[in-house]
């Protein structure tokens, strides 16, 4: 083989490795986002979606309906992004809440527990509940004896 055919073959080589980047690199996992929107969503859950927010372009990249459960999941994402997750009311044509930012890993490439509950927590209503209770009997208490 001639010089110039050994260059030829090694360029073509070279350019079909660099075109074809399934043959070079190893294929990249993806990943799995879901949870339950029950907190926040009234039946009919047909009447939500969930839209899944690219934190980095601000663009939706996926939608998916609530199920009859009240549940979603999207799956293929790229790790190392970080998605928010908003709750879309269909009929009142507005975003109820969001969630997130939540970015899948390598080693954690599944996020099944999201909760959409607009940032509220069931034990602070409880909490709240209890201190006023308690203040209306300190100040029942308080009423009876003056």
């Amino acid at each position: 083989m001639t010089t110039r055919k050994a260059i030829a073959v090694t360029l073509m080589f070279a350019m079909t490795a660099v075109t074809v980047p399934s043959l070079t690199a190893a294929p990249q996992a993806n990943g799995i986002l879901g949870g339950t929107a029950i907190n926040e969503a009234q039946k009919p859950y047909t009447d939500y979606r969930v839209d899944l927010r690219d934190v980095a372009t601000m663009q939706i990249v996926a939608t998916k309906m609530l199920d009859a459960q009240g549940n979603f999941s999207f799956g293929t994402l790229t790790p190392a992004k970080k998605y928010k997750v908003e709750l879309f009311n269909i009929k009142e044509n507005k975003v109820v809440c969001e969630e997130g930012p939540y970015t899948l890993t390598a080693s954690a490439l599944t996020k099944s527990d999201v909760d959409i509950n607009c940032g509220r927590n069931p034990a602070v209503y409880f909490i709240t509940a209890a201190a006023v209770a308690a203040a209306a009997i300190a100040l029942g208490v308080r009423s009876k004896s003056q």
